[in-house]
C-alpha cells in the first residue's frame, strides 16, 4: 500500500501536500494560541518553559556554574557556544534563568535565527543539493514547519547545532574531514556516537575511520573540557545517571514522544501513580522496542549492510531508543529525507517522516491532564488558572509511525540478507 501510494504520487505533488498539511498544522497552532494563550499539544505542558532548553544551561554559563552546581550533561563544545550570548551579561544582574530570559530576551531571538540559518544550510549541501523537484526556499520552508521543528525551536534546544555538524559530515568526502565533523557532532549531542556503526560492521570493519573519529572525538571533548574547567569524572557520574535516572519529566517526555519507549511513559499520566493494571502492557511496549532495537542493531554489526542501509540503522536506532533524546531528535530526519528520495530500494520509507513531521491531527484530544502552571511566556506572560491541557492523537500516532518505520526497515533488511554470511 506504501509502495503504491509513493510510486504513484510525484515528488513535486506529495511536497506540496505536505506543505498544506504543515500549513494547517500551524493555523491551528496559532490560532489556539491567540485563543487561550497557550501553544497546545505536542508542545511541552509547562507552558512557562518557552526557550528553556537554551536559557537554562546559558544561565548556568554566565553563573560559571556549568559544571558544578548544575551538573551540566552537555560538553564542553556547548558551554564555549553558550559563551558566546553570555558576552556583556554580568551575572551579578540575574538569579534566575527565567529572569535571564526576561531581562535578555535578544540572545533567544538571535539563537533562534541562528537555527533558522542553520536549516536553511542543511538543505542547501550534501545530498538536497541533488534534489531538484521544487524551490530550494519552500524546501527549506517546509522543514522549518515540521511539527519537531517547531517544538525544538519552542524549547531553544542546542539539537540544531548537531543538524547542522550531521548535515556536514555526510557531505564531507575526505576522511579527515568526516572524523572532524563527527567528532563535533558528538561533542554536542554525544548520542551520536551510535553513527561510529557504521565502521563497527564485522564484514566491512573500517579500523582507520573508527580509530581517527574517537580520536577526534575525545581531542575535542578533553582538550576543550579542560578550558571550560570541567571535572570529567563528574561529568560522567551526571551523564550515567541522567541516563539511568531520566530527569525528564513525565510530561516533557509525552509532549512529542518520539518513541514508543516514550509514550509508554502516558501510564503515569492515566494513573497519576505506578503500580496500576496498565503497567504490564506498557512495560510490553517498552520490551518490544528494545527487541527491535536490539535486532536492528545486531543486522548493522552482522550483515554486510550497503553505505546507505547502515546509515538509515543509526538513524532509526537512534530515534527508536533513548527518551532522553527528545522530541526534537525527530529533526535529523530532514537530513536523510534525500537519501530516501533518490533510492528506490527505500523510498518508500518516506512516508513515515511525511507523516510524523506534517500529519495534522493534534486538534484530537484523547487524554486531559490537570498540570499547574503559572503563566504562558508565549501568551504574554498570561496567568494559567485551571486550564486543562491534553494530549493529543498526534503524540500517539508519531511515535507508532516511528516504530513502524523501524520494523518496516528492520523486515526488509531480513528479506534481503536472510543469512549473516549472504549478502546482495
Amino acid at each position: 500500500m506504501i509502495n503504491q501510494f509513493i510510486s504513484k504520487s510525484k515528488p513535486r505533488q506529495l511536497f506540496f501536500l505536505v506543505l498544506a498539511c504543515e500549513l494547517i498544522n500551524l493555523v491551528y497552532y496559532a490560532a489556539y494560541l491567540y485563543k487561550n494563550h497557550y501553544l497546545p499539544a505536542p508542545f511541552a505542558l509547562d507552558k512557562n518553559d518557552t526557550l528553556m532548553d537554551f536559557y537554562n544551561p546559558l544561565f548556568g554559563v554566565i553563573k560559571d556554574s556549568f559544571y558544578t552546581t548544575f551538573n551540566s550533561i552537555y560538553p564542553a563544545l556547548n558551554y564555549f557556544f553558550l559563551k558566546i550570548f553570555a558576552i556583556g551579561i554580568s551575572p551579578d544582574n540575574i538569579s534566575t534563568p527565567f529572569q535571564l530570559r526576561n531581562d535578555f530576551p535578544v540572545p533567544g531571538l538571535v539563537v533562534s535565527f541562528l537555527y533558522l540559518l542553520i536549516i536553511w544550510l542543511v538543505v542547501h549541501i550534501g545530498e538536497w543539493k541533488k534534489i531538484q523537484f521544487c524551490n530550494k526556499g519552500l524546501i527549506f520552508l517546509a522543514c522549518v514547519l515540521s511539527v519537531p521543528v517547531l517544538f525544538g525551536f519552542e524549547r531553544g534546544n542546542l539539537v540544531f547545532l548537531a543538524l547542522l555538524f550531521l548535515a556536514l559530515y555526510l557531505n564531507a568526502s575526505n576522511s579527515w574531514a568526516k572524523a572532524i565533523f563527527l567528532g563535533l557532532l558528538i561533542n554536542v549531542k554525544p548520542y551520536f556516537v551510535i553513527l561510529l556503526i557504521q565502521y563497527l560492521n564485522i564484514q566491512q570493519f573500517n579500523k582507520f575511520d573508527l580509530i581517527r573519529s574517537i580520536l577526534i572525538s575525545a581531542a575535542v571533548f578533553f582538550g576543550l573540557g579542560l578550558l571550560a574547567g570541567m571535572n570529567f569524572i563528574d561529568f560522567f557520574k551526571a551523564y550515567i545517571s541522567f541516563n539511568k535516572n531520566t530527569t525528564l519529566s513525565v510530561e516533557g517526555v509525552i509532549a512529542l514522544p518520539h518513541s514508543i519507549t516514550a509514550l509508554s511513559k502516558i501510564n503515569a499520566l492515566i494513573n497519576f501513580g505506578e503500580g496500576s493494571r496498565y503497567t504490564f502492557w506498557f512495560s510490553l511496549v517498552k520490551v518490544v522496542n528494545y527487541l527491535a532495537i536490539i535486532a536492528l542493531f545486531c543486522i548493522a554489526l552482522l550483515r554486510k549492510l550497503t553505505p546507505l542501509e547502515l546509515l538509515i540503522s543509526c538513524f532509526v536506532i537512534l530515534t527508536n531508543f533513548s527518551i532522553n533524546t527528545g522530541g526534537y531528535i525527530l529533526i535529523i530526519y530532514i537530513v536523510l529525507i534525500p537519501y530516501l528520495i533518490q533510492s528506490s530500494e527505500y523510498r518508500k520509507l518516506i512516508i513515515y517522516i511525511i507523516f510524523i513531521s506534517a500529519i495534522p491531527i493534534d486538534y484530537f484530544n484523547i487524554l486531559n491532564v490537570n498540570y499547574s502552571v503559572l503563566s504562558s511566556y508565549l501568551g504574554g506572560n498570561y496567568p494559567l488558572i485551571d486550564h486543562d491541557f491534553f494530549i493529543s492523537l498526534g503524540s500517539v500516532i508519531r511515535p507508532l509511525l516511528n516504530f513502524a518505520l523501524l520494523i518496516n526497515f528492520l523486515w526488509c533488511l531480513l528479506k534481503k540478507y536472510p543469512k549473516v554470511n549472504e549478502a546482495k
